[in-house]
């Protein structure tokens, strides 16, 4: 999908912040004002496709038609309120592009950085940060976004690498990997 003045008119609908709303924020009311002031509204509400495009403008353009949970080859996204959620329990998502292709909203755009808005977190019981060897998810990442610190005997994220495809928790044998929207 091209990105036209309609794409950008409501990019920007959502991205300004009113004349009420600043006062608001500098008078400290309202969480609405503060949510603004901080880009707390354009964070995900949930997982979704990985080819969505910004949060505000997604919300508006998904009418939930459910063509992107049929063109899904591995049935990981699903109707959640009537917009399409992504959920990833046996399968990780290999970002194909199919839902964006099939897509006719503008809600996923294949022009987009694949992203589901995942994020994993590793239970206090991970057998890496046991002293145990373990290397599943570090070895299934191919983004190359997991690691193990020596010094804190933690896993290490970096977000800007994760694209949220979720290979480490389908690759972890004890289920001590679990997806967060972050």
């Amino acid at each position: 999908m091209a990105k036209d003045e309609r794409y950008y008119a409501a990019y920007l609908e959502h991205n300004r912040i009113s004349r009420r709303g600043l006062f608001r924020a500098l008078i400290g009311g309202g969480q609405k004002a503060q949510a603004e002031s901080t880009g707390e509204w354009l964070k995900r509400q949930a997982a979704r496709p990985p080819f969505a495009v910004a949060e505000p403008l997604f919300l508006k353009n998904c009418n939930g038609c459910g063509e992107c949970v049929k063109a899904c080859p591995y049935g990981l996204i699903i109707l959640k309120e009537g917009k399409a959620t992504l959920e990833i329990d046996f399968s990780a998502c290999d970002l194909c592009g199919n839902c964006a292709t099939a897509c006719p909203n503008g809600a996923l755009a294949s022009n987009t950085q694949p992203d589901t808005g995942l994020r994993p977190t590793f239970d206090f019981s991970c057998l890496r940060q046991n002293n145990q060897a373990c290397f599943f998810c570090e070895t299934a990442c191919r983004e190359q976004a997991i690691s193990f610190d020596l010094t804190t005997r933690k896993m290490q994220l970096n977000s800007d690498k994760c694209n949220g495809c979720g290979e480490c928790k389908t690759a972890c044998p004890q289920h001590y990997v679990s997806l967060q929207v972050g």
